[in-house]
């Protein structure tokens, strides 16, 4: 299973022209309408992306390093206690 999904744009001279995101062509469609700068583009997401996001190496790099900041938490606590 996929979904679409329409990151929503602004042609100007900002950083980042990226200004949101919708799952409905409804409402990519309305921001578009708003303004002559508005508009949005198309991407398919597969139905299984969390799957695939658990198991990133972004994601198991952040994660090991929130146990290591927890470990030095518990560390710092125990010290302070003895």
């Amino acid at each position: 299973m996929c979904s679409q999904l329409y990151p929503l744009t602004r042609k100007s001279n900002a950083v980042s022209r990226n200004v949101g995101v919708t799952f409905g062509i409804f409402g990519a469609e309305v921001h578009k309408a708003l303004c002559v700068e508005n508009d949005f583009d198309t991407f398919v997401v597969s139905g299984d992306w969390r799957e695939d996001a658990e198991r990133s190496n972004p994601v198991t790099t952040m994660r090991n390093f929130r146990e290591m900041v927890r470990q030095k938490q518990e560390a710092g606590a125990n010290k302070i206690l003895n």
